[in-house]
Parts: structure tokens; C-alpha cells; sequence
């Protein structure tokens, strides 16, 4: 058996209009496909750190970097859709007639947007710790107040909050990498705590933060923008087979959350887990990678 290091492939794709999508490939090559939306603060190598998982669960797992994140060109004014279009361009790239895609946190709309877009190409759609739409009151009211707070100026004050993210950028660039992501974490529950204070864990977030950081911060900017315009579909017109997962101790979006996309979606199921927290995706990706393979 190949080392999964030797398999593991990071390349660009070229997009039509000239702009660039970064993506990686890990796990089984002839596995099930299926397409990775990261969370905010990470790029096309989130994932748990143990690359055999993959193999086990007979996946090919393709992470993709969102336009302004990791080697993806930046694209100003971007939608869920925009994404959207620029991922099946990929899979056909990449001659794939049928995938299961994946999301994390923020990175949940653009996978479940893929599977309303095309319900004929996405076989599975598996949304962990999922944000809400944020385009009206209720959905900054699930999140934690700092993270509610940047995502009302991404919707009301987008000049000022691209000028709090420059400032914040130039400060964060004068200490480590590591500094962030603690302080992050550290808004959140035990359980989350505990998954981020695993050492590869902790070596991973560190290392995709410095890519983060490296880019503009006006690359984030359109990220929180995007996120807090109308998804342009209703939950209940998605026909892809999906399984939503969060955890009962997530402080960062409220557990309700998970719980009502899992009432309006038809074809949903729900996984509550008690104990768990935001960063599920870590402490139970085994189980995460077995319900992209299932029927339900």
C-alpha cells in the first residue's frame, strides 16, 4: 500500500475566467469522492490529522480553497453560488460524474448550495457544526457575540470591518502563528478545547493560519460578506441525501441550528451528540467519513 504522503497531491486548477482554484487530494485514490468546504479560519488542508482514517473509510477526500484562500485566486463580490460554479468546474476537471460533499462550520452553506445546485451530480451531503443563514437577526443570534458581532459589520459596515481586519492582520503578523487560534479556542467549550490542544492539531491550525495571514485580509472580508448574504434557495428544496451532525456543547453556533436544518431538509437525518462541541469534524471524523459512504 502506497504512503498516503506519496498520494497526496496539492495543484490549481484554471478556471475560465483566468482565475486559479487551489486544491489537495488525500486518502484513497480509487475511494469515494467527495469535495471538502473548510471552515473560516483554515484552507484545503483541514481534516483530521490521521490520513489513514481515510484510507480505512475508502475515501478520496479533495479539499478546495475557497477564491482568496490558500492557492485560489481572490474573487471580489463573490456568492455561494460563484463558489458553487467554480467547484463543478473542478470536478469535471477532475472527471468526476458524481461526488458527496462535505462541510464544516462556515464552510456548510457552500456545500449544502452545492447540493441544491446540482442534486444530479451530489450523491451525499454531510454538514458538521453547520453555520445558520445569516441574512436576518435569528441567524447572528445563534453564534457566539464575538463572532455575531464580525458578521454584522460584514453585513451592515463592510468598509469598517475591511479596515478592523487590516489592522488586525498587521498586529497579528508581528507575534506567532500559534497566538490566534489559542485565543480563538479559547472562546469555546472544554470539549472544543481539548480537540485543539492536541499537538498535530494545534501544528495543523498553526500552519493554516499562517497561510491565511499570508493572503489579503480583504480575502476574508469577502468570505464574511458572502456569508451574510440570502443563500437564493429554500432548505426544503435540497433532494441530495443529507446527514447533519453537531454537538450539544457547541458555543460557537447554537445546537438549534443543526437541529432545524435537520427538520427542513427532506431527505436529512440528525446526529446529536452530547459532549460534543464545534470542532466535532476532529473528535468524530471516522464516523463523519462512514456517513459520506451510507444510504442514509
Amino acid at each position: 500500500m502506497p504512503q498516503l504522503a506519496q498520494i497526496a497531491t496539492a495543484k490549481q486548477a484554471q478556471l475560465q475566467d483566468g482565475r486559479r482554484m487551489g486544491f489537495v487530494q488525500h486518502g484513497d485514490p480509487a475511494g469515494q469522492p467527495v469535495l471538502f468546504f473548510h471552515d473560516l479560519w483554515s484552507n484545503r488542508n483541514q481534516r483530521h490529522p490521521d490520513d489513514g482514517i481515510l484510507m480505512r473509510a475508502g475515501i478520496r477526500l479533495i479539499g478546495v480553497d475557497r477564491p482568496g484562500y490558500g492557492m485560489s485566486t481572490r474573487k471580489p463580490g463573490r456568492s455561494l453560488m460563484d463558489v458553487v460554479d467554480d467547484v463543478m468546474l473542478l470536478s469535471k476537471a477532475l472527471q468526476l460524474d458524481r461526488f458527496a460533499v462535505l462541510g464544516f462550520s462556515a464552510g456548510g452553506p457552500y456545500a449544502i448550495a452545492c447540493a441544491y445546485r446540482f442534486p444530479q451530480v451530489v450523491q451525499r451531503c454531510v454538514l458538521v457544526s453547520c453555520l445558520p443563514p445569516l441574512d436576518h437577526a435569528r441567524g447572528f443570534q445563534a453564534l457566539h457575540p464575538v463572532y455575531a458581532r464580525i458578521f454584522q459589520l460584514a453585513s451592515g459596515q463592510e468598509m469598517l470591518l475591511r479596515s478592523l481586519l487590516r489592522g488586525f492582520f498587521w498586529l497579528d503578523g508581528q507575534r506567532s502563528a500559534a497566538h490566534s487560534p489559542r485565543e480563538l479556542g479559547n472562546l469555546l467549550g472544554k470539549s472544543d478545547q481539548a480537540v485543539l490542544s492536541q499537538p498535530q492539531v494545534q501544528a495543523a491550525r498553526r500552519d493554516m493560519w499562517e497561510d491565511l495571514r499570508r493572503n489579503s485580509s480583504d480575502s476574508l472580508a469577502d468570505e464574511l460578506r458572502s456569508l451574510t448574504q440570502p443563500w437564493g434557495f429554500s432548505l426544503q428544496s435540497i433532494r441530495s441525501v443529507t446527514r447533519v451532525w453537531w454537538g450539544e456543547d457547541d458555543r460557537f453556533c447554537a445546537p438549534i441550528v443543526g437541529q432545524r436544518i435537520a427538520d427542513f431538509v427532506p431527505n436529512a437525518s440528525a446526529e446529536k451528540l452530547p459532549g460534543a462541541g464545534h470542532f466535532l469534524l476532529y473528535s468524530h471524523w471516522e464516523a463523519i467519513l462512514q456517513s459520506l459512504r451510507s444510504p442514509s
